[in-house]
């Protein structure tokens, strides 16, 4: 149902369209500048696009795509490596259409611990004091507002499963997900304010977005915690369990939406995003639009189909 897609972009005026690049390229020019730097290590993930992914896991089955931030020694703390690897598995998602639904969480006791200060400072007596001023923009660009962007810009719907700490970037990239999993060791915080920075990955924008600008800026003048109740209370958690039904519940509701049409899902994220900015009228409009085009899909048709046959139905998006 390619032509249904475009046809929706192009009649949504103001819609942020997202282009997934192809993978049938080698990495981009920034992803191989900061990996060239690298030693290479034994790959932890060799994933279908031929790229040897040594600080993440990207799986993928049944339509789920699952990365893993898997530094856990380092508490997934990130590195330039991880960053380029991070961008690089995005764009694959992104690119794959037989995906219905993204999972992202971290290995062993920690989401993301943001940056690691150790490898970023190298002795130094700042962070990035190894670059020259455009040199850091460009990185901050690339890199980790990268991530923030690929996040918030897939098409499908995502899921953070928050197993531990989320802090600094991590803490932007729950955020960034549509829905948030957590148990009673997820704890946020910000944690710029600690080293005299402003975020750079979003959190600005995606804090009252989330939980209303008041305790937002509280988060951000303070630096506290945000601990796993308060988080569910004020909306940064759609769902605390205990973590031993962490990943349970999280694959639970990601089979569940993998198992709805997926054409529709996508556009309802879409419209949902678009419409913060939109016109109830605009947005009525768009809504009536994407209608008349869903109508005419084969999976409305099956959804008829299997309504009448008293099944399950086999969506295909198409």
């Amino acid at each position: 149902m390619e032509s249904l897609i475009d046809s929706v972009n192009m009649i949504s005026v103001n819609a942020i369209v997202y282009v997934a690049p192809q993978l049938d390229r080698p990495l981009s020019w920034h992803q191989n500048q900061h990996l060239a730097r690298l030693q290479i290590r034994e790959p932890t993930c060799l994933e279908v696009t031929g790229v040897a992914y040594n600080t993440i896991l990207l799986d993928k089955s049944d339509h789920i795509a699952w990365l893993t931030l898997n530094r856990p020694e380092r508490l997934n703390a990130l590195n330039e490596e991880m960053f380029a690897e991070l961008n690089h598995a995005l764009e694959d998602v992104a690119a794959d259409k037989d995906l219905r639904v993204f999972i992202i969480t971290g290995a062993g006791r920690a989401f993301c611990a943001s940056a690691d200060i150790k490898d970023e400072s190298r002795g130094g007596d700042q962070l990035l004091g190894h670059k020259d001023s455009y040199e850091t923009y460009q990185f901050i660009r690339a890199m980790p507002q990268g991530v923030t962007l690929k996040l918030h810009h897939l098409d499908i719907p995502t899921i953070a499963m928050v197993n531990g700490l989320a802090i600094g970037d991590g803490f932007d990239w729950v955020l960034a997900c549509d829905i948030r999993v957590g148990c009673e060791n997820s704890r946020f915080m910000n944690a710029f304010l600690q080293m005299g920075l402003v975020s750079n990955t979003g959190s600005t924008w995606l804090y009252n977005r989330a939980m209303g600008i008041s305790k937002a800026l509280e988060l951000l003048y303070t630096g506290d915690w945000l601990e796993a109740e308060e988080a569910k209370q004020c909306g940064v958690l759609a769902h605390l369990v205990t973590a031993d039904k962490l990943e349970e519940t999280t694959m639970e509701l990601a089979r569940k939406i993998a198992g709805k049409a997926p054409i529709p899902n996508r556009i309802v994220k879409g419209m949902m995003y678009r419409g913060l900015t939109q016109t109830l009228d605009d947005h009525l409009a768009e809504a009536a639009q994407v209608e008349v085009l869903t109508l005419t899909s084969k999976d409305h048709i099956e959804s008829l189909a299997s309504f009448r046959e008293k099944r399950a139905p086999i969506y295909k998006g198409e």
